[in-house]
């Protein structure tokens, strides 16, 4: 780690402190994939790529928190975007403290500021991702489709900046292309796991479409088996998945040649993903344990096959710098940010 943090240009002790904090929750997650993916990174870009997963995933885990009350988790998550703007501006609502809440701000305000990532963007992930406080589901396409936009095509755009796009906002739009297949194919493996959360992520119209009702679905779903017309709405579903994901398909070659791997390797595995659906004759409703273990498995080792790649492309094409870090508590230079949304 301490090579990286030397590669990134992180000389700053508590810096240096915030992004070690970072790797060390992602290891704590125990996600095969995660040091396959990170892998395929040059050691300078890897600390960055570590501040925005671990501070969008603990983001997340404060709000999803099933042993919290979600009036408790709703000032949890005020008080901590609270403290995480006032980082933004400079001002330290944890002097003193090294904590693993202030490591992941920490780390992630500095990000956002050496990778200049707008401020209407970080707003528009945090503003939407808290909606999963009170919204249980989503009426049309349209609503789920600014869910995903504001909350997963967000932090694919900030990874995607680490690639060193040669054309900033076709990768952009490949990036949320690539959000939006791997979401939708998701939604359908963890549909039993959602429901059972009170969430619902396939559009009710698309439930009415196949003359479904949630309290229907649900009932399904307890059942285990599935329905012809559940097996319709799952295959639609694909389709509109293989759709994103075509869009997706050209990411790698919008970046810089030793960045390829990554974005290649997850679009890949999103359509494994969903290839596996089909496979399973649309039927999300298998026992699925066995599936995942094997599917986090295949796409570690498909990963680390693709870092043996990377290090020979980079032999070849040697990997830009990684943007240099400001000061601590620089703004952020301003980036125009995307406005596109996800909806067909």
């Amino acid at each position: 780690m301490k090579s990286e943090l030397d590669a990134a240009g992180l000389h700053d002790p508590r810096l240096r402190a915030a992004y070690a904090g970072c790797a060390r929750f992602l290891r704590s997650r125990n996600s095969a994939a995660y040091p396959a993916a990170r892998a395929l990174l040059p050691p300078g870009h890897r600390p960055y790529w570590d501040a925005i997963l671990a501070f969008t995933t603990y983001v997340d885990d404060v709000l999803d928190d099933p042993d919290v009350a979600v009036a408790e988790r709703t000032v949890r998550y005020e008080r901590y975007i609270a403290q995480f703007h006032l980082l933004r501006t400079g001002e330290d609502p944890w002097p003193g403290e090294d904590g693993r809440p202030a490591h992941l701000a920490r780390a992630f305000a500095h990000f956002s500021a050496a990778w200049r990532i707008p401020d209407d963007s970080v707003r528009l992930f945090l503003d939407t991702i808290s909606t999963d406080l009170h919204v249980t589901q989503y009426e049309t396409f349209a609503e789920l489709a600014g869910y995903v936009h504001g909350v997963c095509a967000q932090g694919s755009q900030w990874g995607g900046l680490l690639f060193h796009p040669r054309d900033e906002e076709a990768a952009a739009a490949a990036a949320e292309a690539m959000s939006f297949g791997l979401q939708l194919t998701d939604y359908l493996r963890d549909l039993r796991e959602d429901l059972h959360d009170g969430r619902l992520y396939i559009p009710v119209e698309d439930l009415d479409r196949f003359g479904l009702t949630r309290e229907g679905l649900e009932r399904t779903v307890r059942t285990g088996r599935t329905t012809p017309a559940l097996r319709d709405l799952v295959e639609f579903q694909v389709r509109r998945a293989r759709e994103y994901l075509d869009r997706a398909a050209g990411w790698w070659r919008l970046v810089h040649p030793s960045m390829r791997e990554l974005p290649r390797q997850y679009v890949a595995l999103a359509r494994a993903s969903t290839e596996q659906i089909v496979r399973d004759g649309y039927d999300v409703l298998r026992p699925s344990r066995h599936r995942r273990a094997a599917a986090a498995f295949h796409a570690a080792v498909v990963l680390k096959a693709a870092g043996v790649r990377g290090r020979a492309t980079r032999l070849l094409h040697p990997a830009p710098p990684p943007v240099r870090a400001p000061e601590p508590g620089a703004p952020a230079r301003p980036r125009k940010a995307s406005e596109r949304s996800g909806e067909f």
